[in-house]
């Protein structure tokens, strides 16, 4: 925000608005003046917000409209030590004998819950969604023994990893993460085509002018170059992006053609 506010010339104050799966902030943004000095950060899942909540007072589709990302959050596949398998193909064999074995997530209709129905249908197998309030109790609960596996953030995980504590499995993203080279993807270990990928946007009110939005994209990409952001980001277990506004537009509609017949077909809901 640092750099940003320096290249706009402007202050940028940052107000939390933590509650209600983000819905506090969203409605902040669209309560504001559509001038483009009011931005919230959103994900590549926004889009998505009215099918994961049904009582979502604003349509995220339209209502938001994505500026540009920021950083995407590497997620993993964790598993406890009274896991046999080593690796995603031992994984599969195991569940294949063991059907509905549990997996935790941060909480239900996160991405990492969406990451592990997408896994257990390409892989074909049965396993069983346990949604957490956060994940440090989830890695906990692998670590402890009390749940085989998890599908959490890399930056929380690998430390555990290195000490011994916990196996990752697989990176979720289609590519291996720049912050942990060593870790395959779960596509390499046998789950072709998979990518969950995970990431952070900017987003502005519907009616911000595009010569606005265009200007902001400009300026949040060129910030994302500076050393010093992307040393900041890299230290908090982020990758940062940059991408024209047309490639970002193009991934978001990838996006929402690959998540949405999911949501559905699984009833994926916020506090389900």
């Amino acid at each position: 925000m640092k750099k940003l506010s320096e290249q706009l010339n402007q202050p940028i104050v940052v107000e939390n608005k933590p509650g209600a799966g983000a819905v506090l902030a969203y409605n902040e943004l669209l309560r504001s003046k559509p001038d483009g000095y009011t931005l919230t950060t959103g994900s590549n899942i926004t889009s998505l917000l009215n099918l994961l909540n049904s009582k979502l007072p604003f349509d995220a589709a339209t209502d938001l409209v994505p500026v540009a990302p920021l950083a995407s959050v590497p997620i993993v596949l964790i598993a406890g030590s009274k896991v046999p398998a080593r690796n995603v193909a031992e994984l599969i064999s195991y569940v294949k004998e063991n059907p509905g074995v549990n997996y935790g997530t941060p909480g239900p209709a996160t991405p990492h819950h969406l990451a592990g129905v997408l896994l257990a249908s390409m892989a074909g197998m049965q396993l069983t969604h346990v949604g957490y309030r956060g994940t440090a109790p989830a890695v906990q609960d692998v670590i402890g023994g009390h749940l085989p596996l998890a599908i959490v953030g890399l930056s929380t995980a690998i430390q555990f990893t290195r000490s011994g504590q916990l196996k990752v499995l697989g990176v979720g993203s289609a590519k291996r993460s720049e912050l942990a080279p060593e870790i395959p993807t779960l596509a390499e270990g046998g789950v072709n085509g998979y990518d969950a990928s995970y990431w952070y946007d900017v987003c502005v009110a519907k009616d911000v002018p595009k010569t606005v939005v265009g200007r902001l994209h400009g300026e949040v990409t060129k910030a994302l170059q500076d050393i010093q952001v992307r040393t900041s980001l890299t230290a908090a277990g982020l990758e940062p992006m940059a991408v024209t506004q047309e490639q970002y537009q193009r991934m978001l509609q990838l996006e929402r053609a690959k998540w949405e017949p999911i949501i559905r077909a699984h009833h994926i809901e916020m506090g389900s």
